[in-house]
């Protein structure tokens, strides 16, 4: 047992510092973290106070573009060894594959801990810095949930790369299966729920005078992305670019609105946590069973 658990941490270990050394996601993070932090310097010179005022635009760019993040750790963590043939070497030695997966799964996890970190103190942090606001327990436990949820929501696309990596033939495969997927459900989700909202009832959503039955389409449509999710928890809008902000109709604008408590954003939005949270999960455990049974 105490070999196994010193097998999973040195694997871990491996994939945290191959993640956070990787010139791709060091670039991938630099640029996000550079337009986050314009964003917030911005807002934070205008006094803009996100207790108050919420979190949409920073939080959109969040939602729609850090899951390419979660992406890059995981689209050839299995295939690319496996294709190199490390992975047999690695077997030669008394590693088992449940060390090799959860090494990986663990050391994931830890580089989203970190990018996560980052786009706080960078959209957050920068804010209430520039701005001067104070926070006390009930907001810094609400900016600790917003942590929490950004997790989730990257674990989401990290898990779903990893299982890619684990069943593609190889990296090109995995990577423009998880592209696919990231533009699909995410980039351009918001306006393909649009067209088919509109095609189906036979609305235009831009026409406000008769739009209900196409507003309540793309509502139920935008609840297949997980992005939908994370932003309506955040912001209290499902965000989705090219599609129009639908409201969640909950009392609460999101974790950030401070005219409730966070037991009532709790009642509100559990079920968006439970999905965050599941999804996630069930794509792990789906990996780990697949790594095992696959031939290498």
């Amino acid at each position: 047992m105490k070999a196994d658990l010193r097998n999973i941490e040195v694997i871990a270990q491996k994939e945290f510092a191959d993640h956070l050394c990787s010139p791709s996601f060091r670039m991938l993070l630099g640029i996000f973290t550079l337009i986050i932090l314009s964003m917030s310097v911005d807002y934070g010179k205008n006094g803009f106070n996100i207790f108050e005022f919420g979190f949409l635009d920073i939080a959109q760019v969040i939602t729609l573009f850090l899951p390419v993040l979660g992406l890059s750790l995981g689209f050839d963590s299995v295939i690319r060894e496996k294709n190199s043939k490390s992975l047999n070497t690695l077997l030669t030695h008394p590693v088992f594959r449940d060390n090799i997966i959860s090494g990986k799964i663990i050391g994931g996890l830890g580089a989203l801990i970190f990018v996560v970190f980052i786009s706080v103190i960078a959209s957050i942090g920068t804010l209430l810095i520039l701005t001067g606001i104070d926070v006390g327990f009930s907001e810094l436990n609400r900016i600790l949930i917003f942590s929490l949820l950004t997790f989730l929501y990257l674990s989401g696309f990290f898990a779903f790369s990893l299982l890619i990596s684990v069943i593609s033939k190889s990296s090109e495969s995995s990577f423009i299966s998880g592209l696919v997927v990231w533009i699909n459900l995410v980039l351009i989700f918001g306006a393909i729920v649009t067209a088919a909202s509109s095609i189906i009832t036979g609305e235009l959503i831009v026409d406000l005078n008769n739009n209900e039955e196409a507003m309540t389409m793309s509502e139920d449509l935008q609840k297949l992305s997980l992005a939908s999710y994370y932003a309506e928890a955040v912001t209290g809008v499902r965000v989705s670019y090219g599609s129009f902000g639908i409201s969640s109709g909950k009392d609460t604008f999101g974790i950030f609105d401070t005219r409730f408590g966070l037991g009532t954003w709790f009642a509100d939005y559990w079920s968006n946590l439970v999905i965050l949270t599941g999804i996630p999960s069930l794509m792990f455990i789906v990996s780990y069973v697949a790594f095992l049974r696959r031939d290498i």
